[in-house]
């Protein structure tokens, strides 16, 4: 009988396979409708006055 040959073992060149084990893991996510109900808003509104808006963002009526 002949000696069979061993597989070579695969190489992984791609990147993204590479390191999709260490990045690509179930997360716990925040209720938006509860932080919403408790006024909690992700972009904060009205944080300058216009007075530091360059003169093209004001709009005067």
């Amino acid at each position: 009988m002949a000696k069979s040959k061993k597989q070579p073992e695969v190489i992984i060149h791609n990147f993204v396979a590479k390191h999709m084990h260490e990045v690509n893991r179930s997360h716990v996510f925040t209720d938006r409708k509860k932080n919403a109900k408790r006024g909690y808003s992700k972009h904060k509104q009205g944080r300058y006055s216009d007075d530091y808006r360059p003169s093209c963002f004001s709009f005067a009526a």
